[in-house]
């Protein structure tokens, strides 16, 4: 999904950007972004992070914008009234989650559950219980103190004639080649 904004729950942090649900869980860069926090959260039990499916509109602006697309599929089943707004893929997850009949026509739709719908696609709340560890990890964390490397020569200051170069030394940026650059 492009253009959604993703926080762990009571951060007030947003990271905007790309991301993925797969068949484990979620992934993408703005995952990637956000998971050395949620990795040292997850020590103390699960963490639930929420999800803005638009961020670009605020609730009533989302609202007005469900109310036109009503308006175009009134006739239509709900299940798919939604293509515009949403992946596919997606569609029958968030239906199922704002509790309407997916066979339910449009122009029946209550105003009720027309704004439990805005709310899931706003703060789409998702409990994270684990990650699938250093084995298959993207991004690490995690290396030689860079206080301990002269940045001329990559040279060890505490033992002789050891050099270090890329992801060995401990630098964290943001996905997307930073780390290879910035090493």
């Amino acid at each position: 999904m492009k253009n959604v904004s993703l926080k762990i729950k009571g951060s007030k942090k947003n990271i905007f950007g790309e991301m993925l649900f797969t068949h484990f869980g979620l992934s993408g860069p703005i995952v990637l972004n956000i998971s050395n926090e949620i990795v040292k959260l997850l020590s103390k039990g699960s963490v639930t992070v929420c999800l803005d499916l638009k961020p670009a509109l605020n609730l009533k602006e989302l609202d007005l914008r469900l109310q036109k697309d009503f308006e175009k599929y009134s006739n239509y089943d709900f299940k798919n009234s939604l293509n515009e707004l949403l992946p596919q893929s997606l569609i029958e997850t968030i239906i199922r989650l704002a509790r309407i009949d997916f066979h339910k026509k449009v122009h029946q739709v209550t105003k009720e559950e027309r704004v439990r719908l805005v709310k899931i696609l706003k703060n789409l709340e998702i409990e994270i219980t684990g990650h699938l560890g250093f084995e298959t990890a993207i991004v690490t964390s995690g290396g030689v103190d860079t206080k301990e490397v002269d940045q001329k020569t990559m040279k060890s200051k505490i033992i002789d004639n050891l050099y270090f170069a890329g992801e060995v030394l401990n630098i964290d940026g943001k996905t997307g080649g930073y780390n290879l650059q910035m090493c």
